[in-house]
């Protein structure tokens, strides 16, 4: 997913987002506003170290589930 395609999609994404991400707040929420490269960052404070590629296969499957493109995917269990 790209950066214009995580803005477009910010208010779809926001939801399943703090599923995945439990500790991401409603404040983190705020912050990050759509911005891919502030979402990272706060992944990164609240989680540490975190795969960049499981990030990036997340957002490029949700994106795919709304834009009709993949079918059958069901959200794995969110991270504690």
């Amino acid at each position: 997913m790209t950066q214009e395609q995580f803005q477009h999609f910010w208010l779809q994404l926001k939801a399943p987002l703090k599923m995945k991400w439990n500790k991401i707040t409603e404040s983190d929420l705020d912050a990050i506003q759509g911005n891919l490269a502030t979402f990272s960052a706060i992944l990164r404070q609240r989680y540490g170290d975190v795969d960049n590629l499981e990030v990036q296969t997340w957002a490029d499957r949700r994106h795919a589930v709304w834009s009709g493109n993949y079918i059958g995917y069901k959200d794995p269990e969110p991270v504690s």
